[in-house]
């Protein structure tokens, strides 16, 4: 499976290799010129590209080396300069700071207004509006103050108005305080048989004490504005590249024998040298026949002519007219 997927991605980019020109622009180079337009004429074998530079920039810098294409070889044949009056478009993004007591919404969309109008140094102008998200409100600064703290306490019942009974230092809340004054208050008691005990005393205690405490000075809300700022009056010059295709010319492919048609054609050869040899066979034994034919003939009219005459080969006894009597 790894090794599947391996081969994919090898193709594919082996794909986008060859798809890509040989000119394609270099897209990891900053500095490289990217033609803002691109104008095919195919059925004139003709390629455009549009590049809109500032008056400063070299024109020498503009891509014209030659590429391949759909099989063309294309070449810069013309550049074509033209000068336009435009404007252009800049986002512009500018954070406001405001200072508050509080850090409410209310009160610091009160500092901050909806919108504002900007103009840059490099001359755009434009309106921007107030981005709600980006708010954001943090401390400005943190301060300390001391303040008293005074506690009451009070000890009822007591036998007499001695205040080595009474505590010197209370604890509230953390804090430690020091008795800073004493109120006595007197009660006469009685009991049961309605004779006097004696005078009773409650002590009303004082503590005192002092605290530190930090708050918030103030308060720190910054905000971004963001809109879109224009500048008129731009000056641009407008370069068209011209590039000519021609076909390139392709070689004639090397003819590769077909080794089923060499066989083919083999068997084919074969079979008419047999087809010869056959029949070169056949016509020989056919003669072989004929003359051995001819040869039976001529010694069969060899044999009967010694049956008619017997004795042609004996001298003067074998002919017709020869002989007694004649």
């Amino acid at each position: 499976m790894k090794r599947a997927f391996t081969s994919l991605i090898a193709m594919v980019l082996l794909i986008t290799a060859l798809a890509l020109p040989a000119s394609a622009a270099d897209w990891s180079d900053p500095d490289a010129l990217l033609p803002v337009d691109i104008i095919l004429n195919q059925e004139a074998l003709e390629i455009r590209k549009v590049y809109d530079l500032s008056p400063t920039t070299d024109p020498s810098t503009l891509p014209r080396e030659a590429f391949d294409r759909d099989g063309c070889r294309y070449e810069c044949s013309d550049i074509l300069r033209e000068v336009v009056i435009g404007s252009e478009t800049q986002k512009v993004t500018q954070t406001e700071t405001v200072e508050s007591a509080n850090k409410d919404m209310e009160t610091i969309l009160g500092l901050l207004p909806q919108e504002k109008t900007v103009t840059t140094e490099d001359g755009f102008e434009g309106t921007l509006y107030l981005n709600l998200d980006s708010i954001n409100t943090e401390p400005s600064g943190y301060g300390s103050k001391t303040s008293p703290i005074t506690v009451t306490r009070r000890y009822p019942n007591l036998a007499s108005a001695d205040t080595n009974h009474l505590p010197k230092t209370i604890t509230e809340g953390g804090k430690t305080l020091n008795l800073q004054g004493v109120d006595w208050q007197t009660d006469n008691t009685y009991n049961s048989n309605d004779y006097e005990i004696g005078d009773r005393f409650t002590a009303v205690c004082t503590y005192g004490g002092s605290k530190t405490v930090s708050y918030v000075k103030g308060y720190t809300t910054t905000a971004d504005y963001i809109g879109e700022a224009y500048r008129t009056g731009v000056t641009v010059i407008r370069y068209t590249v011209i590039f000519t295709g021609n076909p390139i010319p392709t070689a004639e492919p090397d003819v590769v024998p077909d080794p089923v048609e060499e066989k083919q054609g083999g068997s084919e050869a074969l079979i008419l040298i047999s087809a010869v040899l056959a029949a070169l066979c056949a016509g020989a034994g056919g003669a072989y026949f004929w003359m051995k034919r001819k040869e039976c003939i001529s010694n069969e009219e060899t044999v009967d002519n010694s049956d008619v005459y017997p004795g042609a080969d004996d001298g003067d006894a074998g002919g017709p007219g020869s002989g007694a009597g004649v």
